[in-house]
């Protein structure tokens, strides 16, 4: 065999190893990059549920309504944001909220002031807590928004000068199912989205 045809087959040889070894940890690395934007807390009763809003499907409300029946929160908070002339996230929210079962008077849904975004619907939120006299709270969003969201409010909690213990729930997004996220459009999606969004607001914040 002359000196180029054993580069070349070996070349190949380790071409075909390298596809092989992919193939084999394909699975485990995509749940790991899915993974890792997750992040869950152990949960105890707390003063007040915070509800994310942005997710379509209603996942947060059923997650959080599902944390108010066992008795984990006394008051679910939220903010929301116009979605057409009219009619507002909160508003949505709220509805979804009491046809599940939560008396409305349990119920604290305020519109957003201030930017759309994690950190502005942060702001707002804390400041609904601040008036309720809260002092622990368990925050509710998809699960592929947890780890961002915790930082957030985290950061969110320092520019406000309040000091409240804040633990995380994750809700099933049924567009962003994870496991598995890489199976559909919208998980593809929404997880580079959200690395990139992460990446951002570890520079900004």
């Amino acid at each position: 065999m002359s000196r180029d045809s054993f580069k070349l087959t070996t070349l190949i040889i380790a071409f075909f190893f390298v596809a092989l070894i992919i193939f084999i940890f394909k699975i485990p690395l995509l749940d790991k990059i899915g993974d890792n934007l997750v992040y869950r807390s152990k949960l105890v009763p707390s003063d007040a549920i915070v509800v994310l809003a942005g997710s379509p499907k209603g996942n947060r409300i059923e997650e959080a309504v599902q944390l108010f029946k066992k008795g984990m929160g006394k008051v679910m908070v939220f903010v929301g944001y116009p979605l057409y002339p009219g009619i507002n996230s909160d508003e949505v929210m709220k509805n979804y909220a009491i046809s599940l079962g939560v008396p409305e008077e349990n119920i604290i849904a305020r519109k957003l002031t201030g930017e759309i975004s994690t950190l502005g619907e942060a702001l707002c939120n804390l400041k609904q807590l601040e008036l309720l006299k809260a002092k622990s709270f368990i925050l509710v969003t998809s699960s592929h928004h947890t780890r961002r969201s915790r930082r957030t409010y985290e950061f969110a909690m320092k520019k406000l000068d309040m000091k409240l213990i804040l633990r995380v729930q994750p809700a099933h997004d049924p567009r962003v199912p994870i496991p598995g996220w890489w199976k559909i459009h919208s998980g593809k999606r929404e997880i580079l989205f959200e690395y990139i969004k992460s990446f951002y607001y570890f520079l900004a914040y």
